[in-house]
């Protein structure tokens, strides 16, 4: 193979995967500065929500820019509004942002639709509410008792609420056997 035809191909490729990379730090960057929580456990959560998306991105299928994407913004409209609503204030903030930063446009609308959680019919928003759910069940940074302690009251009721409603929200039967051990622990400890 004539080494110059390579380089001719290849250079573009690797100069998109600089970009794309450049593009993930910013866009981490970005989501790190939204505190909602003491310590980092917004962050460790965001970071939990990506892998586990990605996880079942690979299974699945969708797109892994927006997965990855909607996973790393979902929550930073929680450093203004710690309640139900925060979804479409989170959706607000992070197309502002990737506009800002020039991100493909049919992805910012994509990435907008995931985190609102309102169409059940793309799969890339089905795979964000999966992890999230999967991010409560699993949490092991202290997080998960934080939000039980300062957002539900630790009133094993909602605690209990809460569980089931992360539960039956993984859609996914593969994901659902990463947490299994997890949810029956919990469901165990606050049912009592």
């Amino acid at each position: 193979m004539d080494s110059s035809k390579f380089y001719r191909i290849s250079k573009p490729l690797i100069y998109f995967k600089l970009m794309r990379e450049k593009d993930r730090k910013q866009i981490e960057s970005f989501a790190k500065s939204f505190y909602w929580t003491p310590k980092d456990y917004y962050w460790q959560h965001t970071l939990q929500v990506r892998k586990f998306s990605l996880l079942i991105q690979e299974k699945e299928g969708g797109d892994r820019d927006v997965v990855e994407v909607a996973a790393l913004l979902h929550d930073v409209g929680k450093a203004e509004l710690l309640a139900p609503g925060h979804e479409e204030l989170s959706a607000q903030i992070a197309e502002e942002f990737l506009a800002s930063m020039a991100f493909d446009k049919d992805k910012i609308e994509l990435v907008g639709r995931c985190i609102r959680y309102k169409d059940p019919d793309l799969l890339e928003a089905r795979i964000l509410r999966s992890a999230d759910s999967m991010s409560l069940l699993a949490d092991d940074s202290g997080g998960r008792e934080w939000y039980f302690e300062n957002v539900l009251e630790n009133n094993r009721e909602k605690i209990l609420r809460e569980i089931e409603k992360s539960w039956s929200e993984i859609e996914f039967g593969h994901a659902r056997e990463v947490v299994r051990g997890d949810y029956e622990k919990l469901e165990k400890e606050y049912s009592r």
